[in-house]
């Protein structure tokens, strides 16, 4: 009998700035800046499930419909949609907010799948000795 776990609500998993760093030689934060903190975003309930490192295997469903820029705040939250011992599957979206001001701009929405990481760690991962 396969383990489900029932969150039907969102949860922000991660809230952050775009800084100067974040920016590309054209003066914008790039797409590839707002999928990668989502990987990091998306991780967060399913680590909680699986107690331990995940990976994701699967995206799809994914809307892009803006991009952030220096300075905002980006807040990433996540729903549970499906879930058991081998995978989890959630819904996640990125809105975009002004310092200073009130409302939310919606920047992404995807749907994540993850999986339990397998992480194996050499025995002479620090070769000589200590």
């Amino acid at each position: 009998m396969s383990k489900k776990l029932e969150i039907p609500n969102w949860h922000t998993v991660l809230k952050t700035i775009t800084m100067p760093a974040d920016i590309d030689a054209s003066g914008h934060v790039p797409t590839g800046w707002l999928l990668a903190k989502m990987d990091l975003a998306g991780a967060v309930l399913p680590g909680q499930h699986f107690r331990g490192p995940v990976q994701l295997i699967g995206l799809s469903g994914i809307s892009i419909s803006g991009r952030p820029r220096l300075g905002q705040c980006i807040t990433f939250r996540c729903r549970w949609i499906a879930g058991d011992t081998a995978h989890a599957l959630l819904d996640i979206e990125a809105c975009s907010e002004d310092r200073g001001q009130i409302g939310e701009e919606k920047l992404l929405g995807a749907q994540l799948r993850y999986v339990p990481a397998v992480v194996e760690v050499p025995e002479n991962i620090f070769p000589g000795s200590f």
